[in-house]
């Protein structure tokens, strides 16, 4: 079969996926199956090969990453409801202070947005920074854009948020090099969105209604708020126990192959880690609800969360099944011939993930995608070894980040919770989302010329 006739196979598989989830809102699940039936049935392969691949994606890559997703979500669920997310909220701005408020809430953004979707954060802190700009005098614009920014950081680059985690798992990379490079990666695209977002408040400036912002302080209705500790505790252990085994299984050898390697090797595994995160998480939400006997069950939190999850399972399952069906195809070996003594390894995913954000409204959508379709050429590309593999999930996000406008969920959910106008969200959103990209894709580019 003709090179041209296969990415013609592929143009057209992409551009049914984008008609089917933007114009038919279809769900991404059935969009990316039928994508994936449509590229082997128009490359020439038989309905037994296609599905015989599709099932094999399908299934690797749901028993390698449906489990965390899983216990992720339950996770972000309990720490919502416990008011874990608004603690770590109030502690953050204690250090910053009310003049750097904007500051505080992206950092807030750029943690809570680790175990906890964007849209459930910002509805749950929208009331938090609108009081913080009543007080100080503040723009709300500039409020909204640090904490909707700094969540949008964390929530595309650092896993166990699902969209960086279904891009780790479905290329192979390592969990924990993922978790700390994309942190590093999240701070300059955090900082760029407060320095825009300080002037786009200037711009744009206005404050809170007072009917929004104005809350009963009583304390017959004051809610009863975990710990500092107990609402860092599930984020930060899990991360400390999967960095800690990424250390210890250097070749270098740093802890010896005595019984704490073995220690740090077993909890530093992401399930064994995740779910000693869950624990916390769950005698968090006990010491703030202790008479809940529901939250474990069918109807309860976890049974809630678990839909959720269910349906990013198998979206990122699809997702892995669409890759594999494209290595049915002589993909490799055409991208071998165009792309032959050219070095724009990290270009391929990021435009991918550019295109689909944009198009398709979703950054999950669009970073597994674009992982999907770069898995085929990792080999090609150069990033086969593990560092390799981080930076290429990395380039994935990046092009993720682009461009946040009304198509996105997201998007909607800042305008309505913050009171931002729509024709001003239409102004700024899409501005500071191309920046991050673009930044982030820096930091890729630096990391790819230390490291590759």
């Amino acid at each position: 079969m003709s090179s041209t006739f296969v990415i013609a196979s592929i143009f057209l598989s992409i551009l049914l996926l984008i008609i089917l989830t933007v114009k038919v809102k279809l769900h991404p699940f059935f969009a990316l199956t039928i994508s994936a039936f449509f590229f082997g049935i128009a490359s020439g392969h038989s309905l037994t090969d296609i599905i015989g691949a599709y099932s094999d994606g399908l299934g690797g890559t749901i028993a390698g990453i449906g489990i965390v997703i899983a216990i992720g979500t339950v996770m972000g669920a309990l720490l919502e409801q416990s008011g874990a997310a608004e603690t770590m909220a109030e502690s953050i701005l204690k250090v910053t202070g009310n003049k750097n408020a904007d500051i505080g809430l992206a950092i807030t953004g750029y943690f809570v947005s680790i175990p906890v979707f964007c849209d459930s954060a910002f509805v749950l802190l929208s009331p938090l920074a609108k009081r913080i700009s009543k007080d100080t005098g503040n723009s709300m614009t500039t409020m909204a854009i640090a904490l909707a920014m700094g969540l949008h950081a964390t929530h595309m680059l650092v896993p166990p948020t699902p969209g960086p985690l279904a891009v780790a798992g479905i290329l192979g990379a390592n969990l924990g090099m993922v978790i700390l490079f994309g942190m590093l990666v999240s701070i300059p695209v955090t900082i760029v969105a407060i320095l825009v977002g300080r002037i786009f408040g200037k711009k744009y400036f206005f404050l809170p209604n007072e009917d929004i912002v104005e809350v009963d302080n009583g304390e017959e209705n004051k809610k009863k708020l975990p710990s500092p500790f107990m609402s860092f505790a599930p984020i930060l252990i899990p991360i400390f126990l999967m960095l800690l085994r990424t250390i210890s299984n250097l070749e270098s050898r740093p802890f010896g192959e005595n019984y704490l390697f073995h220690i740090t090797n077993s909890l530093g595994q992401t399930i064994i880690a995740l779910f000693i995160g869950l624990i916390i998480a769950f005698f968090t939400y006990k010491s703030v609800y202790p008479k809940d006997k529901s939250v474990w069950t069918f109807d309860g939190i976890f049974g809630e969360a678990l839909k959720t999850a269910g349906q990013i399972v198998l979206i990122v399952g699809a997702g892995g099944a669409f890759a594999t069906v494209l290595k049915l195809s002589n993909l490799q070996e055409i991208v071998m011939n165009l792309f032959a003594g050219i070095s724009i390894g990290i270009i391929v995913p990021y435009i991918i993930g550019a295109i689909f954000r944009t198009a398709i409204g979703s950054g999950t959508v669009g970073m597994i995608t674009a992982a999907s379709m770069l898995l085929p050429l990792v080999d090609v590309l150069g990033f086969n070894s593990p560092i390799g593999l981080v930076i290429a999930m990395l380039a994935c996000a990046a092009g993720g980040f682009m461009v946040f406008h009304g198509n996105d969920d997201f998007f909607w959910v800042v305008v309505s919770t913050s009171g931002m106008k729509p024709e001003i969200a239409y102004k700024v959103f899409p501005i500071i989302s191309i920046l991050q990209s673009l930044v982030a894709l820096l930091c890729v580019f630096i990391l790819k010329m230390i490291f590759l």
